[in-house]
């Protein structure tokens, strides 16, 4: 369903994004922020992120440093993208507005997963439960009671990763959130937003699987008026170090393709919500 009013799309006052990276919160929630700003109510909302695997050794580019897993790199990479990461939260939802968790994860190249490299493909390293080994399911384990901590929160909405395409991380987080969103007695209400640039990247048969999850969970789609050009714009301008025409591709690919579904001339953007 298309929501004209973008404060229905996510009623709860206190929203809680749980990102698996540095850039999620911009690709997960900048449209809806952008276009609550547009609508002058940010506001009426409060706003957390969870950075999730916060030590890095990856920087867009660096083939043969992404290979380094020292204590060096990872200070060198992390604290690149740590302020990256602060710098568009700060443009986005302004200076001090906001909560910043670290989990202090390792991130899959961190962990020693192996990264895709396919000429024409994102860098990343694709999982499921079939592929998961000891330190994914440590994480899992440690995310899933931290979000079921979070799900006893009243007016709180928790925004998860879709895991369209399958991110190893994405994946995890995904399935954490999900273990906490069944267990009985919880009072926050679970979104779940759509991956990008993934979404726009996306074969026929990784779009099967994704339905395949909103279908187990009876997931209900909530889209608003997208804003890609600007969700690019401040990707380019802050996230230096992970950035790359992908990205560009990805983007406005899923705006003209949600535009399609949902026959509109206007830009769109989705998340999903848990009933």
């Amino acid at each position: 369903m298309f929501f004209s009013d973008i404060e229905k799309v996510i009623p709860e006052r206190n929203i809680i994004c749980v990102s698996p990276h540095y850039d999620d919160f911009l690709f997960f929630l900048g449209s809806y922020v952008i276009e609550m700003k547009r609508k002058g109510v940010l506001d009426s909302k409060r706003f957390t992120n969870i950075s999730t695997v916060s030590r890095t050794n990856y920087q867009e580019g660096d083939s043969i440093g992404n290979k380094d897993r020292s204590l060096a790199r990872v200070k060198y990479a992390t604290g690149i993208r740590f302020v990256e990461d602060l710098e568009c939260l700060d443009d986005l939802l302004g200076l001090h507005n906001y909560v910043y968790r670290v989990m202090g994860e390792e991130e899959s190249m961190t962990r020693g997963l192996v990264l895709n490299e396919k000429e024409g493909e994102m860098e990343m390293t694709f999982g499921s439960y079939e592929v998961m080994v000891q330190c994914d399911w440590d994480i899992l384990e440690r995310m899933e009671k931290c979000i079921s901590e979070l799900a006893m929160l009243e007016n709180t909405a928790i925004v998860l990763p879709l895991s369209m395409k399958g991110h190893i991380d994405h994946f995890v987080v995904r399935e954490a959130g999900v273990r906490a969103m069944v267990k009985p007695g919880g009072k926050a209400a679970f979104y779940f937003a759509e991956d990008k640039p993934y979404a726009g990247i996306m074969t026929h048969e990784e779009h099967s699987i994704n339905d395949e999850f909103i279908a187990k969970y009876a997931l209900t789609d909530r889209a608003f008026r997208g804003h890609p050009e600007e969700i690019l714009r401040l990707a380019n301008l802050h996230y230096s170090s992970q950035v790359n025409p992908v990205y560009d591709e990805g983007i406005l690919n899923r705006a003209e393709q949600l535009k399609e579904i949902y026959k509109t001339d206007i830009e769109c953007d989705r998340i999903f919500k848990y009933n």
